[in-house]
């Protein structure tokens, strides 16, 4: 895990003065009933939320946003996803937090596309997987966060149009 998160760091640095929430991880653990796999948790205490190339944003589910916390967020993903899903069953075909299996969110683009994880089994085995905003819905990639950042910002956009070749990315602070 920690090699990972060291070839990501050489690749995009973290932002000179991150961005950190200050509740704790056992707190959101608690709130969400699940821990979120070490390898994120790894990422967001040396990167804080952030913005990289100005195309992903990745906030620190210990902050709180208009009193929304991420666990609020979660629910609110979840359910959003589900009334979806009613509606259009062959393009939403994936569960939805907290069911089982139910995607979880924890990155969005500057083109309404939320990645996140498939919470099968073992949070550190979670899946990655992207709930485009205007293509099909992928397979999930078996990789962790990290490991899907790391092979996307050096080069690889696994086949999917929604993910642009981000080239020299950069990571800067926001929250």
């Amino acid at each position: 895990m920690h090699d990972t998160l060291d070839k990501l760091i050489a690749l995009v640095p973290p932002p000179t003065e991150p961005i950190f929430g200050e509740a704790s991880w056992e707190a959101v653990f608690a709130e969400l009933g699940t821990p979120l796999p070490a390898d994120f948790v790894a990422l967001v205490n040396r990167y804080g939320s952030c913005d990289f190339g100005e195309w992903l944003g990745v906030l620190d589910p210990r902050i709180t946003t208009g009193g929304e916390s991420f666990a609020d967020a979660a629910r609110y993903v979840g359910d959003q996803y589900r009334e979806f899903r009613t509606d259009w069953p062959s393009q939403y075909p994936l569960a939805a937090w907290p069911e089982p299996g139910g995607f979880l969110k924890w990155g969005n683009t500057v083109d309404g596309d939320w990645i996140g994880w498939l919470t099968e089994g073992e949070p550190d085995a979670w899946p990655v997987t992207i709930w485009p905003r205007h293509y099909d819905q992928a397979t999930a990639l078996q990789l962790t966060s990290t490991e899907f950042l790391l092979e996307w910002f050096s080069g690889n956009t696994f086949g999917r149009p929604e993910l642009p070749d981000l080239g020299e990315v950069s990571c800067e602070a926001w929250g």
